[in-house]
């Protein structure tokens, strides 16, 4: 726990210091770039767009579960999508933070056993680590045709989008052939040997039933899922096309989506909130694209001003779920 705490406490300070050190550099000009374009128009409609990739994330965790014969309200399950990236958002780990949670409000709100919603939530987590997977691809490609890119940037991108698509097929094929990849990985590990987690091997192993039972036979519903992270990707890319609209910069769909690129790369970077890397990533990106960083960072800030908003409404949703949680306890 102390060593947890340790690099925790590194891992922010390491993340002020980048923060520090491109605000000391860019952030007069940054500010400048935001008070001189504002346009709250768009801004209304960067956030509309925000809410509506949550209703599309929504939708295909919806269709996962609803595969499972289970049923749960849009409302509720929308609530605890917000709740879990809330989550997901300020702990080191921004992909899978808040999967936890999700599954505790499945089985606390909407009566869903535990092991059909930790299958339900993976299945959910690998349709958007392939849909990134894609949208990295495509980064990548248009990262190699910027001829000032650096070798060492297109190298380390290369490299994280081939892994992310070795473990996912790796999972996919283990998953549908009935041998499981986290029991095999578990048992690997001998985690399986402390005395807290000796039944968690059978635990996997009927997780892994059921979703090899969803790749198998429910193919409608993980096309479904996928045809709604589609949908989730489009209102991304306005997303972020209204965002920088709204500090006076129309980007094209290729530096878009090289900014979500950015982003994806340093979600995964085990610093809460990807602190400083945001920040560095962007207006690195901003200043190969069009020579000025202040804009990559301008936008970054634009970003987390959007996600403590969020971030609000989802410790919101956490603290009126404790609460019912504890009234129904007493």
């Amino acid at each position: 726990m102390l060593k947890k705490r340790l690099n925790l406490i590194i891992s922010i300070t390491i993340g002020l210091l980048i923060f520090g050190f491109f605000i000391y550099k860019l952030g007069l000009e940054a500010v400048m770039v935001i008070a001189q374009n504002i346009n709250y128009v768009y801004i209304i409609l960067f956030f509309l767009s925000t809410v509506l990739c949550f209703v599309f994330s929504t939708y295909r965790g919806k269709s996962i579960i609803d595969s499972y014969g289970k049923k749960i309200p849009f409302l509720m399950l929308f609530r605890q999508t917000i709740a879990g990236w809330a989550v997901s958002y300020i702990t080191p780990a921004a992909r899978v933070g808040g999967e936890p949670l999700r599954v505790y409000m499945l089985k606390k709100e909407g009566n869903i056993d535990l092991k059909t919603g930790t299958s339900s939530v993976i299945m959910d987590k690998f349709v958007e680590l392939a849909g990134s997977a894609v949208f990295g691809l495509i980064g990548l490609i248009l990262l190699m045709l910027i001829p000032n890119a650096p070798f060492s940037l297109k190298f380390v991108l290369a490299i994280l989008i081939v892994f992310t698509f070795l473990v996912l097929i790796i999972f996919y094929y283990r998953t549908v052939l009935g041998k499981g990849s986290l029991s095999t990985l578990f048992a690997f590990l001998r985690i399986d040997r402390i005395n807290r987690f000796k039944n968690i091997i059978e635990t996997l192993e009927d997780i892994e039933r059921k979703m090899e039972v969803f790749f198998s036979h429910h193919k409608k519903a993980f096309l479904k899922s996928c045809f709604f992270y589609i949908l989730y990707g489009f209102f991304t890319i306005l997303e972020f096309k209204f965002l920088l609209l709204s500090v006076g910069f129309n980007a094209s769909i290729p530096e878009i989506i090289l900014a979500l690129t950015v982003l994806g790369v340093v979600s995964f970077i085990p610093v809460p909130a990807a602190l400083g890397f945001l920040e560095a990533g962007q207006s690195f990106l901003f200043l190969i694209l069009n020579g000025n960083g202040s804009i990559g960072l301008a936008l970054s800030l634009m970003m987390r001003i959007n996600a403590v908003l969020f971030i609000a409404i989802g410790f919101t949703i956490i603290s009126y779920f404790t609460n019912k949680q504890l009234k129904k306890s007493f």
